[in-house]
């Protein structure tokens, strides 16, 4: 029996991100209720019509950036390494040093990872659907998240 195609956790793993349509679905789903929401409350139509116009800038922004992977900072490669260190790159061609954060979790339907970077108090976030890479790769990260940077961060 050969093992040469099990998962070594001496190796980095690299994932490409593609577009997911899942993410951009559910983006667009959640602003639409959103919407429905604000109209549906007995408001003042200029609240109305302000709320309206946030909450269309706010699918523009998530859906370019995270559903789409269209903007300049969004994230489309990751590297991490067997110590959980990691870097990514963002559309714009830039590579960014961060940490994962214990946050992160990984499902086989729904992967979040979590990284301080450490120029920024706020974290990045990634949102990984199985439409969003290949299948080999979320498999590599599930397994690398749940058993290798799954330990809780001691502060």
């Amino acid at each position: 029996m050969a093992f040469g195609h099990f998962y070594k956790p001496s190796a980095m793993l690299d994932l490409k991100l593609r577009p997911s349509r899942t993410l951009a679905f559910l983006l667009a789903v959640a602003h639409l209720l959103s919407l429905l929401a604000v109209w549906l409350l007995p408001l003042v139509p200029a609240i109305q019509i302000g709320g309206s116009l946030l909450l269309a800038a706010s699918l523009g922004f998530y859906l370019r950036r995270d559903g789409l992977l269209a903007a300049a900072g969004s994230i489309q490669q990751l590297r991490l390494d067997p110590e959980c260190n990691c870097t990514y790159q963002t559309r714009n061609g830039t590579w960014q040093d961060a940490r994962l954060l214990g946050s992160s979790m990984a499902t086989p339907w729904l992967t979040v990872l979590n990284f301080s970077t450490g120029k920024s108090r706020l974290a990045r976030h990634v949102v990984i659907f199985p439409d969003s890479a290949d299948t080999e790769s979320l498999r590599k990260l599930r397994v690398l998240l749940r058993w290798k940077c799954g330990k809780p961060s001691r502060a």
